[in-house]
């Protein structure tokens, strides 16, 4: 623990260096920069990233006092390095006041290929880990999962052409850290994590972040934030302190499946009849259980705006089994929308399994009572991990006006609907009641069960709905996935063409001689939701 300690006051020390520095009249870098007037340097300084700003202050007294650090977003997770960092921003009297996003990451690194197995399989939950039924071996299933990452590498040269984040990543995947020196490396960051869980220095730390930074406004939990192996999603205190060339497991925390892997029911959120793996299914959503309980019990002493659930489109979300009985998770994320305020909500859920047991989570009427409190919506996004494979087994899914209370949001500006199982003329509805108010919509693979299509939505929003008669047009984007792709996260995605056709004279951009849910190469832009920049044409 001291190791992590002096890590964590490294980090802290980089954000307000303590260094001595010399007067500016004592070999300053340019004597051109250091004359111009105060005001000139500070508009310069705030135009820079805080990498330069940190290099920028260490030259000299003059721009250290005028050039200040920016850190408007802040990191927590179960481990050690990311709490003391949290911690140390949040006692700092004057960067706390400049945080306005905190990112949760829910990605816990499994202790063993059983843990690892489970996440894909909750019945394993029902056994402990020394009966590790059917599962290979911890050190097998940790090389292969470093295998894995390199092939991935790869492949991801190849789709890019050698551009974007590859280089990068090639360049550290050349100088990979040894088989056991990795292992030894993981073993510890897991020890680490089980002493954060032990002793809910997390929770406390959140808590205290709560009270103490004044502007802030959003709050967010994923489970993706280790991304890519050498491309994490987000640079947390805890991954920049990965050794060069360290590969590991990339953990997703929640079950999670690979677009064309087999679907898995969601596992019970409360069952009597087996507590005990009831209550290890819970402890897979850790993170987002003590993020709604802090914000609940702490909304005396914060104003956050936004509450984000999001998995960034791979296939997981929070357990929507939760919403099937009243439970203490549940009363936590109805206090959070409840609160005065909040604009913002998204929530990815996992529903594998509710086609089996006739949706009681969306039927029992919870899940739409718990979003009808939060009635200063502008901002919502619902995304699912639906699988095109077994959409058509068990009870169709219920109508979206059953759990989504579109009449109680007369403010909302900003509507996302992914990866949902939905009837055409349902949608069609469901468009026709959204409020005036509305600036853009975005449709992400969506999976029509009724033999519906893209081509002839849009063609119905166009003649039916008359949405070039708004006074408010809402800008309109579809997403496709990409098959064949090798990994999740990257589609298809059409907007000018949309809005062209709806509010122009462009043609559909759906072509019927390939399908009415397809397009035409050329048609339509590739974007990742792993790599911000990624950009390419179809």
């Amino acid at each position: 623990m001291a190791e992590q300690l002096l890590s964590a006051r490294s980090c802290v020390s980089k954000l307000s260096p303590q260094r001595e520095l010399a007067p500016c009249y004592y070999n300053p870098p340019s004597p051109q920069l250091t004359e111009l007037p105060i005001e000139l340097l500070v508009d310069i300084a705030n135009r820079l990233g805080n990498s330069d700003i940190k290099n920028l202050r260490l030259a000299c007294k003059l721009l250290a006092s005028t050039s200040t650090l920016r850190i408007s977003r802040v990191f927590l997770s179960a481990n050690p390095l990311n709490v003391e960092v949290f911690r140390a921003i949040a006692d700092h009297e004057t960067f706390r006041h400049g945080v306005i996003e905190i990112i949760y990451d829910d990605a816990r690194l499994p202790r063993s290929a059983y843990e690892d197995a489970s996440a894909r399989r909750p019945d394993l939950l029902r056994y402990s880990g020394s009966e590790q039924i059917g599962v290979q071996t911890n050190e097998n299933w940790f090389n292969n999962e470093r295998q894995q990452n390199i092939q991935e590498i790869g492949r991801h040269e190849f789709h890019t052409g050698g551009q974007w984040d590859s280089p990068a990543r090639v360049e550290q995947a050349a100088a990979e850290m040894s088989m056991q020196a990795s292992w030894t490396y993981y073993q510890d960051l897991v020890r680490q994590q089980d002493e954060v869980i032990a002793n809910d220095s997390d929770l406390e730390a959140l808590r205290y972040g709560l009270r103490q930074f004044s502007s802030l406004q959003t709050v967010i939990i994923t489970p993706a934030a280790h991304g890519l192996l050498f491309s994490p999603l987000y640079k947390t205190p805890m991954i920049r302190g990965f050794p060069p060339g360290f590969n590991y497991p990339i953990p997703r925390g929640w079950p999670a499946r690979h677009e064309g892997q087999s679907s898995f029911g969601a596992a019970a959120w409360i069952n009597e009849e087996d507590t005990i793996w009831a209550e290890r299914v819970r402890g897979m959503w850790r993170g987002c259980q003590i993020v709604a309980r802090a914000l609940a019990q702490e909304h005396r002493h914060h104003h956050v705006s936004e509450f984000l659930i999001d998995s960034n489109q791979l296939l997981t979300g929070l357990n929507c089994r939760l919403f099937e009985q009243r439970c203490k998770a549940y009363n936590d994320i109805v206090s959070v929308l409840k609160h005065p305020g909040l604009r913002r909500f998204d929530l990815s859920l996992h529903i594998d399994g509710q086609q089996q047991l006739s949706w009681p989570a969306f039927r029992s009427g919870l899940l739409r009572r718990a979003l009808a409190k939060a009635v200063d919506l502008e901002h919502f996004s619902f995304a699912a991990d639906t699988d095109p494979d077994i959409v058509d087994e068990g009870d169709s899914p219920p109508l979206l006006e059953t759990y989504l209370p579109i009449d109680r949001w007369p403010r909302l500006q900003h509507l996302r609907l992914w990866n949902l199982s939905v009837k055409k003329v349902e949608l069609l509805s469901f468009l026709a009641k959204i409020p005036p108010t509305l600036s853009s919509l975005e449709l992400g693979r969506l999976i029509f069960s009724d033999n519906g299509d893209y081509r002839s939505l849009l063609s119905d929003i166009r003649r039916i709905l008359r949405w070039q008669e708004r006074e408010i047009r809402p800008r309109f984007k579809i997403a496709l996935p990409r098959k064949p792709y090798y990994r999740d996260g990257q589609a298809v995605w059409l907007e000018k063409e949309v809005n062209e056709f709806l509010y122009g004279h462009a043609v559909n951009p759906f072509d019927a001689r390939l399908g009415l849910n397809r397009v035409r190469q050329g048609v339509g832009v590739i974007r990742d939701a792993f790599i911000a920049d990624y950009e390419k044409p179809w």
